[in-house]
C-alpha cells in the first residue's frame, strides 16, 4: 500500500516532519516500510501490511497505530449526519425494503442518493490518495466510494437504482445461478451457496468481492443505492477463491471488517458527495441487518502482563496504553475490544502484545532464557547439526528458501497433473502469486538456485538447507497437511577447487554419496544404497540410472541422484549436471552411544567370499542375507572387489568379493569356522539361488 504523508498527517497531526522518523515509527509498529519517495510536494511511503490486520488497510487504522506511540490523538475526517430506519419500518423505496438471510452478512445498510453531477471533482486531498492507489475513475460516486475505503477502511458499493428490479436481497446463491462480474465479457456460473446481493431478477454483486455489470454506475445513472456492509471473512475468502477474483474490497473483508462502522462509512461518503455537488441523499439509510454485538471482552492478569513484558508496569499505565488503541477498561482487568479489532484481539496475550508495541519493543529489556553452560543439543537437533557441519566442511553454503512457490516453478520441474507432487496446500487469494502454494518438495527450489547461479556465471555451486515441506493430508492433526523436515543439498560444477593440476573432475553421484556416507559415519549409523523406487515422488525428476534410495540402519531416509536432463534443460542450465541429496530430518538421529567393546587379545581373521550376481540382483541383497546368517563373531562385512567379464559370467553379471572380519575369541577350530561360513553360503544359495546367484 502507498501512503501519502500529507494524508497520514491529516489523521495524525502529531507525526514528526522527518519522513525517516515516521519510517522508524511504522517499523516499530510492525508495518514494514518498503520505500520512501517524493511525489511533487508530498512524500509517498510504500508499506507492507500485516496479513491479519485488516484495520491497517486504511489511513485511519495506520494513524491509530502511530498516534498510540505519540500523543494518542487521531483526527477522523468529517462526516454527514445520517438518518436511519429499519427495513421493518416501511421504506418509501421498495428496493431498500429487502431481506438478509444466512449468517454470512454481519451488518448491511442501503442509502438512496440522487446523482447531481457525477463528473464533479472531489477535494484535492482525496484525489491524491486515490491517485497513489490507481483508484481515480472520473466518476465522483465510484471515486468517493473508493476514498472512504482508503480513509476509514469501510468498503462501500454503489448500485444504479434504476437497474435494480424489486427488493434487494442478501442471500446464498442458488444452484446454476449466474452473474456478470465487472470487467468480464460473459456470464459466470456461481458455486452454490456463494453469498450474493441480488434483486428479484439477477445477481447485483458477489458479497464483499466484486460488483456486476448489470447494476454498475455509469454516466447515465441518475439514482443510486449505496451499500455499506460487513461480511464474514471466511465467506468472502471462499467466494474470492472459488471465482479466482481479488479486489481491494475482498482483501479488506477477508481480514475482518468493523461491523460497527457501516454507518460511519455512509456518513463520510455522503459528506464527500454533497460537498463536491455530486449527489444528495433522498431518504434514510435502511438497516437490513444490524450487528447484534456485543463487543468481545478479554480478561487479563496485570502480574502476568509484567512477566510477559519483563518489566514492572503500573496497572493504570497498561490501561492508558490500551486505551490509545481503542481498547476500553471495563474494570478489574476486563477489557472491551473495539469493533475494528474483534478479529485479532481474542485472548490475554493479544492485549499483552499491544501494550508491548505501545511501549516499543526496543524499549523493553532483553532477557535470555535460563540455561546451563555446555548444555547438550536435543537429540532431534544434534543430528541435523552434525550433518550441516559435514556439508560446510565440504564447501557447501547454507541457504534459506521460501516455504511457498508457484505453479510456474512446478511447470519447469515437469510436474504432471495428478502426479504425486501435483497436490498442494494452496494459499487463498495470495497477494503475490509467487506465494500461491505451500511447497511439498525442495527439489524445485534447489534446481532453481543452481539455475540462478549459472545465469550469473557461477557454475561451481554447493548449497544446502534445513527446510520444511507441507504434504497435503486430510488426516493430519490440523486437518490440512503434514509438515516434514528435510535436509537437502545440491552440488554442481567442479569437484575440487581450481589448481595448476589438470584434475577437472565434476561433481557426480559418487561425490555426494561419499558425503552421505560421512554424515552417516558422524551419526554412528550404517548407510546402505538401494535402487530408487519408481513410485517415489522425486523419481521422475532424477536420472533413472544415476539415482538411488538411501537407508540408515535399514530405514528409508532419503534420496540421492543426478537431476534429470529434461529438468536441467527446462531450467536453462548448461555445462553442469546438478546432483541432489535429500535426507529426512526425522532420520538424522545420532546412534545411541553403546558401551565400548572389550578389547580382544587377538586381531580378527578375515575370509573372502566371491559370488556371481546376474543382472538385476543388487549387491546389498547378498549383503543382507550374509549378515542375517552370520555368527555372533562377525565384526565386519564389506565389498572389496567387483569384476565383470561378459564372456565368463554373462552380459550384465558381476563377480563381487565380500570381505568378512571374524573375531577369534572364543577361539574356534577350523572346522567350526568353516561350518559358520558354510551356513552363510547356504543362506545365500537358499534365498538368491533361484535368481542366479552362485558362489564363484
Amino acid at each position: 500500500m502507498k501512503l501519502s504523508f500529507a494524508g497520514l498527517r491529516a489523521h495524525c497531526p502529531a507525526l514528526p516532519d522527518d519522513p525517516e522518523a515516521v519510517r522508524l515509527l511504522l517499523d516499530d509498529a510492525g508495518i514494514e516500510v518498503k520505500g520512501v519517495s517524493q511525489s511533487g510536494d508530498d512524500t509517498v511511503i510504500a508499506v507492507e501490511l500485516l496479513a491479519n490486520r485488516g484495520d491497517h488497510r486504511c489511513y485511519a487504522g495506520v494513524a491509530l497505530e502511530l498516534a498510540a506511540r505519540l500523543d494518542g490523538r487521531v483526527v477522523q475526517p468529517p462526516v454527514a449526519g445520517v438518518t436511519v430506519s429499519s427495513s421493518d419500518a416501511g421504506a418509501a423505496d421498495p428496493r431498500v425494503a429487502g431481506a438478509v438471510t444466512g449468517s454470512g452478512c454481519l451488518s448491511y445498510t442501503l442509502t438512496p442518493l440522487r446523482v447531481i453531477d457525477d463528473t464533479a471533482e472531489l477535494p484535492a486531498s482525496v484525489r491524491r490518495i486515490l491517485a497513489l492507489e490507481g483508484g481515480l475513475t472520473g466518476s465522483a460516486i465510484v471515486d468517493a466510494s473508493n476514498a472512504v475505503s482508503l480513509e476509514l477502511g469501510q468498503p462501500t458499493h454503489a448500485f444504479d437504482a434504476d437497474l435494480v428490479k424489486g427488493a434487494v436481497q442478501v442471500r446464498p446463491s442458488l444452484p446454476g445461478e449466474v452473474a456478470w462480474l465487472l470487467g468480464e465479457d460473459e456470464l459466470r456460473e456461481l458455486p452454490p451457496g456463494t453469498l450474493v446481493i441480488a434483486d428479484d431478477v439477477k445477481v447485483l454483486a458477489i458479497a464483499g468481492v466484486i460488483g456486476c455489470e448489470e447494476s454498475r454506475v455509469t454516466g447515465r445513472t441518475t439514482r443510486v443505492l449505496l451499500e455499506s456492509a460487513v461480511f464474514d471473512p471466511v465467506e468472502v475468502r471462499k467466494a474470492a477463491s472459488a471465482l479466482g477474483v481479488q479486489t481491494s474490497a475482498s482483501q479488506r473483508f477477508e481480514r475482518g471488517g468493523d461491523p460497527t462502522a457501516v454507518l460511519a462509512g455512509v456518513g463520510r461518503l455522503v459528506r464527500l458527495l454533497e460537498e463536491a455537488g455530486a449527489a444528495e441523499v433522498t431518504g434514510p439509510s435502511t438497516v437490513l441487518r444490524e450487528w447484534p454485538g456485543p463487543l468481545p471482552r478479554v480478561q487479563i492478569d496485570f502480574e502476568d502482563l509484567d512477566d510477559f513484558l519483563g518489566v514492572r508496569l503500573a496497572p493504570q499505565e497498561a490501561v492508558d496504553r490500551l486505551a490509545r488503541y481503542g481498547v476500553t477498561h471495563v474494570g478489574d482487568g476486563l477489557f472491551e475490544v473495539p469493533g475494528h479489532r474483534i478479529w485479532d484481539l481474542v485472548e490475554d496475550q493479544d492485549l499483552y502484545e499491544e501494550v508491548a508495541r505501545g511501549i516499543g519493543y526496543d524499549a523493553l529489556p532483553t532477557t535470555l532464557p535460563a540455561g546451563s553452560i555446555g548444555a547438550a543439543r536435543p537429540a532431534a537437533e544434534e543430528g541435523a547439526w552434525l550433518a550441516g557441519e559435514v556439508l560446510v566442511a565440504h564447501g557447501f553454503y547454507e541457504v534459506f528458501t521460501d516455504g511457498f512457490y508457484n505453479r510456474e516453478l512446478l511447470r519447469q520441474l515437469g510436474v504432471e497433473p495428478g502426479s504425486a507432487l501435483d497436490e498442494h496446500v494452496a494459499t487463498a487469494n495470495a497477494a503475490d502469486r509467487r506465494y500461491a502454494l505451500l511447497k511439498n518438495n525442495c527439489l524445485a527450489q534447489a534446481v532453481e538456485a543452481v539455475s540462478i547461479n549459472v545465469r550469473y556465471r557461477t557454475t561451481d555451486v554447493r548449497l544446502f538447507e534445513l527446510a520444511t515441506v507441507f504434504v497435503p493430508d486430510a488426516d493430519a492433526k490440523n486437518g490440512v497437511c503434514t509438515e516434514k523436515g528435510v535436509l537437502w543439498a545440491i552440488a554442481a560444477g567442479s569437484l575440487l577447487p581450481d589448481t595448476w593440476s589438470d584434475d577437472h573432475r565434476q561433481q557426480d553421484f559418487f561425490s555426494l554419496k561419499g558425503i552421505a556416507e560421512e554424515i552417516a559415519h558422524q551419526l554412528g549409523r550404517h548407510l546402505t544404497v538401494t535402487v530408487l523406487d519408481e513410485k517415489h515422488p522425486l523419481s521422475p525428476f532424477l536420472h533413472p540410472y544415476r539415482s538411488a534410495s538411501l537407508c540408515l540402519d535399514g530405514r528409508q531416509a532419503g534420496v540421492l541422484g543426478e537431476v534429470h536432463p529434461a529438468v536441467v534443460k527446462r531450467f536453462g542450465i548448461r555445462d553442469v549436471r546438478p546432483i541432489y541429496l535429500e535426507l529426512a530430518r526425522s532420520e538424522l538421529l545420532a546412534a545411541q552411544i553403546s558401551p565400548r567393546p572389550t578389547l580382544e587379545d587377538s586381531p580378527p581373521i578375515d575370509r573372502m567370499l566371491d559370488f556371481v550376481l546376474p543382472k538385476g540382483v543388487r549387491s546389498t541383497d547378498v549383503e543382507q542375507v550374509l549378515r542375517a546368517a552370520a555368527p555372533a563373531r562377525l565384526r565386519g562385512l564389506d565389498v572389496v572387489d567387483v569384476f565383470t567379464d561378459p564372456a565368463q559370467f554373462g552380459e550384465g553379471a558381476r563377480s563381487i568379493t565380500y570381505k568378512l572380519l571374524l573375531a577369534v575369541e572364543p577361539t574356534p577350530t577350523s572346522e567350526e569356522l568353516n561350518a559358520e561360513i558354510k551356513v552363510m553360503i547356504d543362506a545365500v544359495a537358499a534365498s538368491l539361488g533361484e535368481r542366479g546367484v552362485r558362489l564363484r
